[in-house]
């Protein structure tokens, strides 16, 4: 987890940041997460989506009446902004602690129940709540959708005027990164999500990403989208593309090849049954006529085309610095023969010809991601027969391009041998009189 902590004097201000829409117009779906246990006429402020039924000016004086008792009794600012931290002496300076808890964009999303599980173990490790499960102070989590940036996170908001007594926040960002990491040890969730094999980080810049959100939303929503205003639109987006950036698609694709293959030859022909067109960068004074060896390869560019008519193309640095063609080699089985094949698979690829190699190692096992790939395709036909509505052309037509596509599937999957034998059977069906396959005998009269 990634704990970031910032200081105010305003819980009303942060309140309406937190339920706002963001400085980017980013934030969707928030609700409150969970509060201290002592603070039931915090929660009452809530309604049943757990979002505020009051004003944030309310909320706040709330959530501020344990500061109102310590500056009663003359201690009215937090321990350390009672000195060089405040030297105009204001009131109730740096009360308010905030700390957003982040999880990195790719490494899987909390549930509800996991994230406050999580920020009421992390607020006992911070001394907020005590070792008998009591809230030290006010306090109170917020989760919005996902960051910018992809992540999964929430914001806790604590007030330093605790019930008993002032907390000193001394060292706090230090006790924040010692917590995470061991929570991050220690909690099964969060322990889960270290171990995801695929741990690279796509390279983007924000003005591509909102260049294909607007494109997406625009193809998804269209003429809905333009009569949004600017606030929905961008809230819009934000929703689009956290679900369908297409370089962190194209890095897990890439980095699942990647880890499932054992050659370079290998991981090209998954990375191209995987609907990926993917090129050599050759070195430098190396033209295409004259690549000959894959040592004359120094790394590779893929290429993505959605249905809807987008195309990407990235490096593999970009993709993640795991995922150069230099540390990939670090990891595959070299020799003579894999180097060859895998300069055949490089020109088979950069000339769109079929693999070089028909019974690669990728043709007898199949992966989680090649299994995920079946499966959406197989529900992708069977959406498109049900939209079909009762029309039997377009029942007839739908059918015919589900078929194909199984038989693109048997041609890429099946091996050599399984697949021909699927066309010699295919060979001997024909249609009988009530419309039943019929297998017609062999050369010696028997049926096969």
């Amino acid at each position: 987890m990634i704990p970031n902590i910032t200081r105010g004097s305003s819980p009303a201000r942060l309140l309406a940041y937190l339920f706002g829409s963001g400085r980017r117009n980013e934030h969707t779906q928030q609700h409150l997460l969970a509060c201290a246990r002592r603070e039931e006429m915090m929660e009452a402020l809530f309604d049943e989506q757990r979002r505020p039924s009051e004003s944030f000016r309310r909320i706040g004086a709330a959530f501020d009446r344990t500061w109102r008792v310590r500056e009663r009794m003359g201690e009215a600012c937090p321990p350390d902004m009672r000195g060089k931290g405040n030297p105009a002496k204001t009131p109730g300076k740096g009360r308010i602690w905030h700390c957003s808890l982040s999880i990195k964009a790719g490494h899987g999303i909390l549930t509800d129940a996991q994230w406050e599980a999580l920020a009421r173990d992390y607020l006992a490790r911070m001394g907020v709540i005590d070792e008998h499960g009591r809230d030290v102070a006010p306090w109170l989590a917020v989760r919005h959708g996902l960051s910018r940036n992809g992540n999964d996170h929430i914001h806790i908001m604590v007030s330093l005027a605790g019930y008993e007594a002032w907390i000193n926040p001394w060292h706090d960002r230090i006790a924040a990164q010692q917590s995470c990491r061991m929570m991050e040890r220690e909690r099964p969730e969060l322990r889960e999500l270290n171990t995801e094999p695929l741990r690279s980080t796509s390279a983007w810049q924000y003005r591509q990403w909102r260049q294909w959100a607007e494109w997406k939303a625009r193809q998804d929503y269209g003429d809905e989208y333009d009569t949004l205003d600017a606030g929905a639109r961008t809230r819009l987006m934000n929703q689009v593309a956290y679900d369908t950036m297409p370089r962190q698609h194209i890095a897990r694709l890439v980095e699942a090849c990647a880890a499932d293959s054992r050659s370079e030859d290998e991981f090209i022909r998954r990375v191209r049954r995987c609907g990926l067109a993917i090129d050599p960068r050759l070195r430098k004074g190396v033209s295409r006529n004259e690549f000959r060896s894959a040592g004359q390869a120094v790394g590779y560019t893929v290429t993505w085309r959605g249905a809807d008519g987008w195309s990407e193309r990235v490096s593999g640095y970009a993709l993640g610095k795991d995922m150069t063609l230099k540390r990939l080699r670090a990891g595959w089985a070299s020799s003579l023969r894999n180097d060859a094949l895998a300069a055949q698979e490089w020109r088979a690829s950069m000339e769109h010809r079929p693999p070089a190699l028909r019974n690669g190692r990728e043709r007898r096992t199949l992966t989680a991601v090649d299994m995920n790939h079946l499966v959406d395709e197989a529900f992708a036909v069977a959406a498109s027969l049900r939209k079909t509505d009762g029309d039997p052309d377009a029942y007839q037509a739908a059918l015919r391009d589900g078929l194909r596509v199984f038989d693109r599937l048997r041609r890429d999957y099946l091996p050599p041998h399984d697949a021909d034998m699927s066309d010699r059977r295919a060979d001997m069906a024909t249609p009988g009189p009530n419309g039943m396959a019929v297998i017609r005998p062999g050369a010696n009269g028997a049926t096969r």
